[in-house]
């Protein structure tokens, strides 16, 4: 529940972000940035060498592993922070932009912060101390954003996305920091890093591919979009990935550790992928149609009305929503289980996939075709990992594919006979009524929160027996005898 509550909170502070920032900024700072970022991400996979998630995966740890994981973080990230240091004006020389030279020697400071975070982070994490977690992330983001926003009205241009970011992530560290506190030793634990290095080393070769699959793909179409056609596509693929990225975290962060204690447990470990898969899969899938439905009133309300050019790509990459939380689902039960490099293999076929559609349809077809091609990825994606963890769990593709994706459907079904009407009443010719939009998300909030009151049955298997386990969950706390 602290996680659903620092999610909410962080997409109300994102939406209002994203809107005000993208009424203030130019398409080119934001191509800019989206540049400077995706660099600046080739870093972060090394900042910390994989110890954070190393420390929750490991069953037993003590105060020299947890020396051991900042130890190793800061020295990477120290690493790092010189390496661009000395690396941006070729930078800069290679994309034709002057700015990228001192954007990247400032937000590579960042390195240091987010080592340091990694740490503190995974170890409220591995003890379930997830309301100390989400305390410190909404206030760091309301403040971050809240600075942001300010420069932005002050005329700092893309300056104002820098301060945001490392306001937004020193916050982050003073606060993780502070809840879970390090007692530093000054001496070198060089088996403990190593025992944890093991674990991390795979999770720097996954992250790689994370990277290119994101990051690297920005800088892929940085070469063949100018500024403001790529800060377009990169505005369009944030949006996209935004819904996913958000109940992934809420799944991510509670079932990597809770798979890591049940790792043994092959049975009661297929249980909880499949209810976290089948959850998502009746939350997205819907919510895919819905924005599908309405992806003009979702870019006018984030972005503004001169950025309609996104309106298409957006509804393109929002058909795979329901697929793109999968592979954190998949990285989650293999890493609990300790098979990280099984899962490097599907993550490199899916970026090469992604590479080749991605940039041969942004080259042929512009942004459309740049996103038609993360769309076809994505479904390869999926039907790679459903082919990945059936093996893991010697389970059909019945049971991996089809289960958890079927009450989704009937979920999204039920959704379409709602816009139909809607669709005669407001939406021929494709107008956007911002008005009507907003009033018809209100009708539906209310709708699911009385079914999930009334007829959580409704709401197909997944849904209820969440549902079920929370209102258990409280009678627990409110009658403990």
């Amino acid at each position: 529940m602290w996680q659903t509550a620092e999610v909410v909170a962080l997409v109300v502070c994102q939406f209002i972000y994203f809107g005000v920032m993208a009424r203030l900024l130019s398409k080119a700072d934001y191509g800019l940035m989206a540049i400077t970022n995706s660099i600046i991400a080739i870093g972060t996979i090394f900042a910390e060498g994989g110890l954070g998630a190393a420390l929750i995966q490991r069953k037993n740890i003590n105060l020299k592993h947890m020396n051991a994981a900042l130890q190793g973080g800061v020295f990477f990230s120290s690493l790092i922070i010189g390496v661009f240091f000395l690396l941006a004006p070729l930078i800069a020389v290679i994309f034709d932009q002057p700015m990228l030279s001192p954007l990247i020697r400032v937000v590579a400071l960042n390195f240091f912060l987010l080592s340091v975070t990694s740490v503190s982070m995974s170890l409220l994490h591995k003890k379930f101390m997830f309301r100390e977690s989400a305390l410190v992330t909404i206030i760091s983001c309301v403040l971050g954003f809240g600075a942001g926003i300010v420069f932005g009205y002050l005329d700092y241009g893309v300056w104002s996305l820098v301060i945001a970011n490392l306001l937004f992530s020193f916050l982050k560290m003073a606060g993780f920091f502070y809840f879970a506190p390090i007692k530093l030793q000054f001496r070198l634990y060089r088996k403990e890093w190593r025992q944890l290095f093991s674990f991390g080393s795979g999770m720097i070769i996954l992250r790689i591919s994370n990277y290119l699959g994101n990051n690297g793909l920005i800088l892929m179409l940085g070469k063949i979009f100018i500024p403001s056609v790529l800060g377009v596509f990169e505005r369009t693929f944030q949006i996209k990935n935004m819904p996913s990225n958000y109940l992934g975290k809420v799944l991510i962060r509670i079932m990597f550790p809770a798979m890591s204690e049940i790792q043994d447990e092959e049975e009661r470990l297929f249980k909880v992928y499949d209810h976290g898969l089948g959850l998502s899969n009746s939350i997205l899938m819907p919510l895919a149609l819905y924005f599908i439905f309405f992806s003009g009133e979702i870019v006018h309300i984030l972005l503004g009305q001169r950025w309609n050019e996104a309106i298409l790509p957006l509804q393109i990459m929002f058909v795979v929503l329901p697929f793109s939380i999968s592979g954190r689902m998949t990285d989650s039960v293999i890493r609990a289980k300790g098979l990280v490099y099984k899962n490097v293999s599907r993550k490199l076929i899916y970026v090469f996939i992604l590479f080749i559609c991605s940039g041969l349809g942004a080259w042929y077809y512009g942004l459309e075709g740049a996103a038609a091609g993360v769309t076809f990825s994505v479904v390869v994606n999926y039907l790679i990992m459903v082919y990945l963890v059936g093996s893991v769990f010697k389970r059909s593709f019945l049971d991996v594919f089809y289960v958890p994706l079927a009450q989704a459907l009937r979920l999204t079904i039920l959704l379409s006979i709602i816009l139909v009407p809607y669709y005669f009443l407001f939406k021929r010719g494709g107008a956007i009524n911002i008005t009507a939009f907003l009033a018809l998300s209100v009708f539906l909030c209310i709708l699911l929160g009385l079914l999930a009151f009334k007829r959580p049955t409704w709401l197909g298997t997944y849904i209820h027996e969440t549902l079920k386990k929370v209102k258990s969950r409280k009678k627990v706390i409110h009658n403990p005898s």
